[in-house]
């Protein structure tokens, strides 16, 4: 993968989260965007995946470490890992 298409990836993932931002504050809702139901296990997977990209690309990914590390049971709850490292 080159550094052009995962920048691409990073601001794409960054609208998608933009659109759906609300199921962080209502987890029991569902959002439609781009012809897709989204859902609160949705936006937890998009967050892993920006993390996991952003790293790559050297950006800071610290306040991602400390919201997965705080919140690892419930990342866990819905079967995802975010392995740091």
């Amino acid at each position: 993968m080159n550094t052009t298409w995962r920048t691409e990836q990073l601001r794409r993932l960054n609208q998608t989260m933009k659109a759906i931002e609300i199921l962080a504050e209502h987890p029991d809702l569902t959002v439609i965007y781009q012809g897709k139901a989204w859902g609160y296990r949705d936006l937890l997977e998009l967050s892993v995946r920006i993390f996991r990209l952003a790293r790559q690309e050297g950006f800071d990914v610290h306040a991602f470490e400390l919201w997965f590390a705080k919140d690892a049971e419930l990342f866990a709850h819905y079967g995802l890992e975010w392995r740091v490292g």
